[in-house]
């Protein structure tokens, strides 16, 4: 489907050559002394204006023709450059019937865009061609010379009005037409991207409930029989029973980090959505694992983070705590938390027990590392003299 733009660069190219057609082709024959009302004293200058016809009717003849190149964005430059070749009837008694026609295309390229923006050049189309029908002015045509004036140049004005106005109002038609077709599309494309807007919706609220109905189920499991576990079996030793406890509040916790990403992805009415945890959260995060039975000691601290920014350095630490809980168990570590100009991060260090380290990264701390460099951050993992070593920084600038 055409555009607007499309068809009225067309009408523009195509009046223009038509237009340019009509005036090079239209043999500029100078008027007589005698037409020119000039006193007989100042008959000498008259004939230098004579000298000056052919040049000023050439200067005259390629503004119109740019008049229609223009009139597509510019409508007003275009009129102007339209009009202005006619104040030339005052000095010489005559005038072009091209630039006529250059007036008229451009009021018809103006209305393609909007009709508003075709009154003006339409109203001058049809002035000027009713000021030289009354002044009995000559035209300039490509047969050679024509006249308007009196009762019958009076129907040619009528006609010029008439044939111009329906061009207009055409061009108009097809400008409003196209313009109607182009948001018809328009929203057909906004309804198609929300309908898939809407199923994407639907499906990640069907994966929200299928992971809450089968994966919070079975970590609510885990955590029902490690508290149930002491009572059923009185027998166990105190150290069995604190690592059920430790099981059990664990597996609480992982719930509620569940839930809080099931929100998320579900984003529905059916879930009360959560603020998302962030660098605030970090020393209650601590307290926790403390609580937990993991030896935390903390330093440093930091001061207003960034959501973004606070929302990867809160899931860096609560990794970091988990690889040291699950690699190196009962031993202490040492977090600091730093902040420097435009850089948020932290210091994690912790004892490795026996030879060989840690091993290789395993999903966490990749899927750490994956978090701090989408925002533009470093993540160094190292074995320092029996000490795994892991350090985050993060640009606070990062949106």
């Amino acid at each position: 489907m055409p555009s607007v733009g499309g068809v009225s660069w067309v009408l523009s190219i195509g009046f223009a050559f038509l237009v340019a057609g009509s005036v090079f082709t239209t043999t500029l024959t100078p008027p007589e002394p005698e037409w020119i009302q000039w006193p007989v004293a100042a008959r000498g200058t008259a004939a230098r204006w004579k000298d000056a016809f052919v040049p000023l009717f050439t200067i005259a003849n390629v503004s119109v023709v740019v008049a229609v190149l223009v009139a597509r964005r510019r409508p007003w430059l275009g009129t102007v450059l339209a009009a202005w070749p006619f104040v030339t009837v005052v000095l010489f008694g005559t005038t072009v019937w091209a630039w006529w026609l250059a007036l008229a295309a451009v009021a018809v390229c103006a209305a393609v865009e909007h009709p508003r923006k075709a009154v003006v050049p339409y109203a001058l189309s049809v002035g000027l061609v009713a000021v030289v029908n009354g002044g009995y002015l000559t035209w300039l045509i490509q047969s050679g010379q024509g006249s308007l004036g009196g009762p019958a140049g009076w129907w040619h004005v009528l006609g010029y009005a008439t044939y111009t106005a329906a061009a207009v109002a055409v061009s108009a038609a097809i400008g409003v037409a196209l313009r109607s077709v182009a948001r018809t599309v328009a929203a057909r494309a906004t309804e198609s991207h929300a309908l898939v807007v809407e199923s994407t919706a639907s499906e990640r609220a069907r994966l929200a409930r299928d992971l809450h109905d089968i994966v919070a189920h079975h970590v609510s499991l885990i955590a029902v029989r490690a508290e149930s576990t002491p009572y059923a079996l009185p027998d166990l030793s105190v150290e069995a029973k604190e690592v059920l406890r430790e099981i059990a509040v664990d597996a609480r916790s992982a719930l509620g980090e569940l839930r809080q990403v099931l929100t998320v992805l579900q984003r529905t009415q059916e879930m009360t959505l959560a603020p998302q945890k962030g660098a605030a959260d970090v020393v209650a995060l601590v307290a926790e694992v403390v609580a937990a039975g993991q030896g935390v000691e903390l330093r440093g601290g930091w001061a207003v983070v960034p959501a973004a920014q606070g929302y990867v350095v809160y899931r860096a630490v609560q990794e970091g705590l988990t690889n040291a809980r699950r690699h190196a168990p009962g031993s202490i570590v040492t977090l600091t938390l730093r902040q420097k100009a435009e850089v948020v991060g932290f210091r994690m260090t912790n004892p490795v027990p026996g030879p060989g380290g840690q091993g290789e990264p395993g999903s966490g701390l990749l899927g750490m590392r994956e978090r701090v460099e989408a925002l533009g951050g470093t993540v160094s993992a190292e074995l320092e003299d029996d000490t795994f070593v892991l350090v985050v920084a993060l640009p606070m600038g990062t949106p």
